[in-house]
């Protein structure tokens, strides 16, 4: 007897055993028991929306109520070569209302190759019928998702549907990578890539931060949040990957259906993002062609790869917060060398290796490339630093600051005990109108109006390291504060759009009183939202607003 798939077995990927998943009810014995005879030969996982049903020998039964629930059960298999479902209209989940809906959340599980299929004839009458019928039309036309991003995704992973009386079978195409969390890597990732093998090296404990700065942020017209007193940070881990791995620059690490949480700057995020990603879902992504590597690099390696290369405000914040598991993994793997990615801009990594120097990694330990490869060993750590919710610095970064002070610090120029920190005009964001008479009226209050960046980086740190009031423009600039070993006040000049909350970071750990000041942008934020147009917004400082309060300030330091 044929079984029900059985006109389509074509389609279908080649494995000795396949893995099989068929969402059902308990309803719908006699048709769950139809298609377990069809893949008696292969790895069947039966998930059940109201009762654990199934008989006989199966790779795994479970309840699970809600698509949400599927979806993150399909994680822990791995790779799905055929995903049946099996359930009518009135029995879907709540919280996937519709074929499409369904659809939608689980054709991201398939692998490349994989077939969707869904029962034409599973009830009486036309409405199901018809339902699929606008169901396949809508997947032809690249029209059946959630918004227009979506909807254009929908063109790249599936081929034409296959019908018939009986079912709808779509073929998917490309191939979606789970975005793993910190939290579940230990766990997830040898199931879901079993050529990867993870030791941890080190760990560091969970723990929680209480802020050593004495805030004040002065009137803004916009509620200004997140600048706590206490922060949460979570367990850190430093993990040696052995295996096939992908790093194709940007910090993007993947096997060959996962993306590793080391990709992420904001790895806590619900959403995280890596910039060489195509985003489908909060879980999964595409990886671009071009960023598939074509060769092997040999040898051992720890990524300290930055998402901007050559940066000074991203280096040090999500570069330096790799540091504190080098000397660890040095140790126990004497010939590990640490692995960059050059930008295209970029003839060398000048920037990153003054750095890695300064902390004891020589020259002869940086290796870079230009395009994806794959390695075979990779040490990755969890970073100390996290500007983005939920916020968090560890205390621990402080010790990887005082050993770059040791090294970089350079005295041989005049110190300050008062300095402002201003910025060019170069990046095109974040420009202030009226910066000329902002650092007027610092000078006039007794500042030396400093550009870092038209500093040597040993002469930055001194400069901060001396400092007894450092004042300025929140950005890049001012995150030579971790070399602040003298400062007694900070104060910071920002547009109310500027959510980033580095300085809060900084300063939480060195301590201090810290005074923020806020201007109205010529961009805000939606209500209720958030756009990178209002962070980047131009901005003019509001004299009438914050002078009066500065000068009060001012007057008692």
């Amino acid at each position: 007897m044929q079984g029900p798939l059985s006109p389509y077995e074509s389609l279908a990927p080649r494995r000795t055993s396949r893995r099989v998943v068929l969402i059902a009810h308990s309803s719908l014995q006699a048709e769950l028991s139809l298609w377990l005879e069809q893949f008696a030969a292969d790895q069947c996982y039966v998930f059940s929306t109201d009762s654990v049903a199934p008989a006989g020998e199966l790779a795994g039964v479970a309840v699970a109520p809600s698509c949400a629930e599927i979806s993150d059960s399909l994680l822990w298999l791995g790779r799905v070569d055929v995903l049946v479902n099996l359930l009518t209209p009135e029995l879907l989940p709540a919280d996937a209302p519709t074929h499409q809906d369904t659809w939608w959340q689980l054709h991201f599980h398939l692998a490349a190759g994989g077939l969707y299929v869904v029962r034409r004839l599973a009830a009486p009458g036309p409405e199901l019928a018809d339902t699929l019928d606008a169901f396949v039309t809508a997947v032809i036309r690249g029209d059946a998702g959630k918004s227009p991003n979506d909807e254009a995704e929908l063109i790249v992973p599936t081929n034409a549907p296959a019908s018939s009386r009986e079912l709808v079978v779509i073929r998917k195409r490309a191939t979606h990578y789970a975005k793993l969390r910190d939290a579940e890597t230990d766990e997830l990732l040898p199931l879901r890539e079993p050529g990867i093998r993870i030791i941890e090296l080190a760990s560091e404990p969970a723990g929680t931060l209480r802020s050593r700065a004495r805030i004040t942020s002065h009137e803004a017209a916009v509620e200004i949040r997140r600048l706590p007193k206490t922060f949460s940070y979570p367990e850190l881990h430093l993990r040696h990957y052995q295996g096939k791995i992908a790093f194709a620059g940007r910090t993007l690490l993947f096997g060959q259906r996962s993306i590793l949480p080391d990709s992420f700057r904001h790895h806590l995020r619900a959403s995280p993002v890596n910039r060489h990603l195509v985003d489908v879902t909060p879980r999964f992504a595409r990886v671009p062609n071009e960023l598939q590597p074509k060769e092997t690099l040999p040898g051992n390696y720890y990524q300290l790869d930055s998402s901007f290369p050559g940066h000074f405000g991203h280096l040090t914040t999500e570069v330096l917060s790799r540091f504190w598991g080098w000397d660890h993994a040095k140790q126990q793997i004497p010939d590990l060398k640490v692995l960059l990615h050059l930008h295209p801009k970029q003839d060398e990594p000048a920037l990153e290796r003054r750095y890695f120097e300064a902390y004891g990694v020589p020259a002869k330990d940086i290796v870079w490339t230009d395009k994806p490869v794959f390695v075979e060993s990779l040490v990755c750590a969890t970073p100390m630093w996290h500007n983005a919710v939920p916020h968090y610095a560890h205390p621990g970064i402080t010790a990887v600051w005082d050993r770059l002070a040791a090294s970089l610090i350079d005295r041989s120029g005049p110190s300050y005990e008062r300095i402002f920190v201003s910025r060019r005009d170069q990046q095109g964001r974040r420009i202030c109108h009226n910066k000329d008479e902002v650092e007027e009226l610092f000078a006039g209050y007794g500042f030396e109006v400093v550009y870092p960046e038209e500093l040597d980086l040993g002469r930055q740190a001194a400069l901060f390291a001396d400092a007894k009031v450092i004042a300025g423009f929140g950005g890049s600039a001012m995150f030579n504060l971790m070399f602040a070993q003298n400062v007694t006040t900070t104060i910071l000049l920002n547009h109310e759009a500027y959510t980033a909350r580095n300085e809060h970071l900084f300063t939480s750990l060195i301590g201090g009183d810290v005074h923020y000041f806020w201007s109205t942008p010529e961009i805000p934020h939606p209500p209720g939202g958030w756009t990178t147009r209002a962070f980047k917004s131009d901005w003019t400082f509001d004299f009438e607003r914050n002078r009066a309060p500065l000068d009060a300030l001012i007057a008692t330091l």
